[in-house]
């Protein structure tokens, strides 16, 4: 008795939603939360919402949650801040249209119990349950699309982030990268962590429910393109060491992105490519031009150090 109490000490989980402009979704996903037969240490709420329903819905009908304002910089930025707020030693994010499964963390729990230590390395993925399909975590392939299965033993260096429970010392080391708006955050973060000697657990018991809602969709769509040029690029330069690989995708792939372009939406795909790549370029070179010195020892602090949160996310 007193081993299983001394091990959930050791299992706090913090449950953050970072949420804009949709208070009817939040609300379900609060009140999921609030199901779950294991218990939560905490719930923060980081809102990016461009009016104030989402802070008077917390406020008045969820007064044990923590509100945090967001920082209206994309969704990376908004992960950060309320990472910020944790004092738990786990972390599950879940978006406010996920519905938590109240067993979830009750099976994560079980599964981080079965593997052997060092357990504050683990980081522990379940599946996700959305319009009636289970979906797995999948690697890159080349281009760095997600579509690629894992074989039976072969490392997974990737998650399905809303049904992911991560240790806290993960983001004592790095954070979300914060130049990425929207997209392939969860990948960057995760290959960065393999990269440290993290290691990635599949619970496929463990299931969460999402119902993708429309709203935001279409301001986050110009900056998925970017997101994976951005993010395989650095994965392939600066987590597995491979430079030649990335000059190589970089060209391969840009190319690829203006053939797709054109081929969807004529000759409007030529400003579209332009976009991607134009930014894709900005966050590389930013990200170069600070990564050096956040590499360093010294800078092996808490995410709220400056220069830190811009290299490592």
């Amino acid at each position: 008795m007193n081993k299983g109490f001394n091990s959930m000490e050791q299992f706090q989980v913090s449950v953050c939603i970072c949420t804009r402009n949709r208070p009817d979704d939040l609300r379900k996903a609060l009140e999921s939360v609030s199901r779950s037969v294991y218990p939560v240490h905490e719930i923060i709420v980081s809102d990016d919402s461009t009016d104030e329903l989402t802070r008077e819905l917390v406020e008045f009908q969820f007064p044990s949650v923590r509100y945090l304002s967001g920082p209206r910089r994309g969704l990376c930025a908004n992960r950060n801040h309320a990472l910020k707020a944790v004092t738990g030693t786990h972390v599950l994010f879940i978006d406010d249209d996920v519905v938590l499964d109240p067993h979830f963390l009750a099976r994560i729990y079980d599964c981080w119990l079965a593997n052997p230590s060092p357990r504050h390395k683990v980081i522990i993925t379940g599946l996700e349950l959305r319009n009636g399909h289970l979906i797995y975590p999948h690697d890159q392939d080349f281009l760095g699309y997600q579509v690629r299965p894992y074989q039976q033993r072969e490392m997974v260096k990737t998650v399905v982030i809303n049904s992911t429970v991560f240790p806290m010392t993960l983001f004592q080391e790095m954070c979300f990268d914060e130049q990425l708006v929207y997209g392939y955050d969860e990948v960057d973060l995760t290959t960065r962590a393999v990269a440290r000697n993290y290691r990635i657990i599949l619970c496929e018991r463990a299931v969460n429910c999402h119902y993708p809602s429309p709203v935001n969709r279409d301001l986050y769509r110009p900056y998925i393109e970017a997101s994976r040029l951005y993010v395989t690029y650095k994965r392939y330069v600066y987590s597995e060491g491979k430079r030649i690989k990335g000059w190589m995708f970089l060209v391969i792939a840009g190319l690829h992105n203006l053939f797709h372009s054109l081929k969807r939406a004529k000759w409007q795909g030529w400003s579209m490519a332009a976009f991607t790549f134009k930014t894709a370029l900005s966050y590389i070179r930013h990200y170069a031009r600070v990564t050096p010195a956040a590499l360093r020892p010294a800078y092996r602090k808490r995410c709220p150090e400056a220069i830190f949160d811009r290299a490592e996310g």
